[in-house]
């Protein structure tokens, strides 16, 4: 038997385990999704049957017909509102800010886009500055305001962004910037009718994962507004975790609604992370 025909066998033994194990993974991430789902339409009474079950129970809707009553749409549109606006600025900051970082010299160019790379875990959060904000917020009088939210949200977002779309930038060849520049250009026309355009996937990519951040953020939502009005999605969610317990058809039904907008943004863009992440791996 040749070394080859001993090697065939093993590899599709590996292959099977790795199989396995993405199967597994895939299950244990979307099991508690799926029970959550069919929880948000079961009775009270079914709620606490024991065993509990999967498909054996009647339907209802009473659940999210008290999310609704409670005013949950008003604050996905006010998170969808959030979420747009920090998009929009992330975007339009991050282009000109990595073109700069990449095509120009300035002193301290290195040393700040470090601290722009240090500053990516903001994006997940950044619970250890609440209170520096709050406090520094409340002393200029910007708290309960409704750019409050945004603001915060695009300094959070913005150093990923700006880490995604160099990428991008610094594999595009430097010549097309001069031809553009040799033919009347600004480095603004460079930016609009050179930059945009190569670097709209990793743009996709940015946008949607400041999308997901944006919707996805509690602390500062919860802190920085106290108005019904401008209470983003994730603090209202947690509302129906009251004094006495968990209510959890309606906890349930709220975090069943919330998670449909992240399924449209990567449904309709979610294509664009892969290939915005990717596009500048390979400097052209």
């Amino acid at each position: 038997m040749s070394a080859a025909t001993a090697r065939r066998p093993m590899g599709r033994l590996v292959q099977a385990l790795v199989t396995g194990l993405l199967c597994v993974l895939v299950l244990v991430n979307l099991l508690p999704l799926v029970w959550g789902v069919l929880t948000s339409f079961k009775a009270d009474s079914d709620l606490f049957r024991f065993p509990p079950v999967f498909f054996d129970f009647t339907p209802t809707l009473a659940h999210y017909e008290r999310v609704v009553a409670s005013g949950f749409l008003g604050s996905m549109g006010t998170s969808i509102f959030y979420a747009a606006v920090t998009v929009a600025a992330t975007l339009a900051l991050a282009l000109p800010a990595a073109y700069a970082f990449d095509r120009f010299e300035f002193p301290g160019r290195q040393a700040l886009f470090l601290l722009v790379v240090a500053c990516i875990p903001l994006s997940l959060g950044a619970a250890a500055l609440l209170i520096p904000n709050y406090v520094y917020f409340v002393e200029i009088g910007l708290t309960n305001t409704w750019f409050v939210l945004p603001l915060i949200y695009t300094a959070h977002q913005l150093p990923m962004a700006i880490w995604i779309v160099k990428g991008v930038i610094e594999s595009i060849p430097r010549e097309l910037d001069e031809a553009a520049i040799v033919d009347g250009g600004t480095h603004f026309d460079v930016l609009r009718f050179v930059m945009l355009p190569l670097t709209r996937p990793a743009m996709g990519a940015a946008g949607v994962l400041a999308f997901v951040g944006t919707w996805n953020e509690f602390v500062a939502g919860s802190v920085m507004v106290d108005a019904p009005s401008l209470k983003p999605v994730q603090p209202m969610i947690y509302s129906f975790i009251g004094f006495f317990g968990r209510e959890w058809g309606p906890l349930t039904a709220a975090a069943t609604l919330a998670i449909v907008p992240i399924l449209v943004a990567f449904a309709l863009l979610g294509r664009h992370i892969v290939s915005g992440l990717t596009k500048g791996a390979v400097k052209g």
